[in-house]
């Protein structure tokens, strides 16, 4: 069996802060496709459980995902959802995303701002580890 790749859950929490701050910048300019565009694709905790997954169950699943992502709640959303380090560390999903999208079709830029500034704050305070996988002998 292959070791996971040390800090690609680490990684994956900057790309998602990365992407974030450009939600910020886009809240800021008042750029409706922009935000709503950047907040609903699947990110990139999704994309890293989809590749542990994929590993875990030795290619036996499929690869393919779903390219958007609009939980309106905190449950779970797929089965990628069992591998993602950051549902099992938060106890699920944030679900900010049906409030960010409210505010934002809304026109309400501040609370969108907000929701925003959150969901920063709860990624960047997250504890992750990248625990490599088990071996069997």
């Amino acid at each position: 069996m292959k070791e996971a790749e040390e800090g690609r859950w680490e990684q994956a929490r900057k790309r998602i802060i990365a992407r974030w701050r450009e939600i910020l910048n886009r809240i800021d300019v008042r750029d409706e496709g922009g935000v709503l565009g950047l907040a609903n694709v699947i990110d990139e905790f999704c994309e890293e459980a989809i590749t542990t997954r994929f590993e875990i169950l030795h290619g036996q699943a499929p690869p393919a995902a779903d390219l958007l992502k609009f939980a309106g709640s905190a449950g779970s959303i797929g089965t990628r959802c069992l591998f993602c380090r950051a549902f099992q560390e938060a106890g699920g999903c944030f679900g900010m995303l049906a409030s960010l999208n409210s505010f934002v079709m809304a026109g309400k830029w501040d609370d969108a701002r907000k929701v925003a500034e959150e969901y920063i704050r709860r990624v960047e305070s997250m504890y992750l580890t990248d625990v490599p996988e088990m071996q069997v002998t």
